[in-house]
């Protein structure tokens, strides 16, 4: 039996495609890649520099896997402000919330994560590494305040490096919508 079917004019339509071949998007293209990357790692550079500067750890995972979604797919949901923003405060909040009634734990980090997901539904900021912000407020115990100040700040400042990298041209239109 042949995998090609018949189109409505009669011609052969090509052969169905699996589901497991071929289904990556394809390469952007070298000067995309390129400039993505460089986007990524100077908005990272500069949360180290200010972490220095100021004496504060900006440079987190969550934030470095931020960084990547806006520099290298800034159209996307997850990288568009609110997300930014709204998902990574709000996990952390939910993350701050879940110590203080459960404690630390590696049982209370799984729940917060999961449970930040719902709240990034409800907000309709859905940005996955904020899930690893719950994870993080639950698992290292930092000060609450201090916390969420930094995560706001390297958050917005992600978002800035964005706008700016956008408007140099070094990555596609960026936000794409604010709120």
């Amino acid at each position: 039996m042949s995998n090609q079917t018949q189109t409505p004019s009669g011609a052969a339509a090509p052969p169905a495609r699996s589901r497991w071949a071929g289904g990556a998007p394809p390469f952007p293209g070298a000067r995309p890649a390129v400039l993505g990357t460089a986007a990524t790692v100077v908005s990272l550079l500069i949360l180290v520099a200010l972490g220095e500067a100021t004496g504060h750890l900006l440079m987190i995972a969550p934030l470095a896997a931020t960084a990547m979604i806006v520099c290298s797919t800034p159209a996307l949901p997850p990288a568009q402000p609110r997300g930014v923003m709204l998902g990574q405060v709000g996990s952390g909040v939910l993350g701050l919330l879940a110590v203080a009634v459960l404690g630390h734990s590696l049982w209370v980090a799984a729940v917060a994560a999961g449970l930040s997901v719902g709240l990034m539904l409800l907000l309709r900021a859905v940005h996955a590494p904020a899930a690893a912000t719950a994870v993080l407020a639950v698992l290292q115990d930092p000060a609450p305040v201090r916390f969420l100040v930094l995560l706001a700040v390297g958050s917005a400042l992600l978002v800035v490096v964005g706008v700016i990298a956008s408007r140099l041209g070094a990555i596609g239109k960026y936000p794409t919508y604010w709120w």
